[in-house]
């Protein structure tokens, strides 16, 4: 459940009854779903640290595999 400032909750058809009436909202937010909502703004998204990593992480894997099955016993 999201909240608003005054510390009401919100759920999501709540949020999707007011996103539907409300111009003003349709104009900050971006997309939203049961977990949350997007704001729209002028700047591209960056990928998240995980995205970032992910690639570094598979292939220090695939090193340590290799690795490990090289080693005698």
């Amino acid at each position: 459940m999201m909240r608003n400032f005054s510390g009401t909750a919100v759920d999501y058809e709540t949020f999707k009854a007011q996103f539907d009436s409300v111009p003003q909202i349709k104009n900050i937010v971006d997309r939203f779903d049961g977990k949350g909502l997007v704001l729209k703004t002028k700047e591209k998204p960056e990928a998240t640290r995980s995205d970032k990593n992910n690639t570094g992480l598979d292939q220090a894997a695939s090193r340590a595999a290799a690795k490990s099955l090289q080693q005698p016993g």
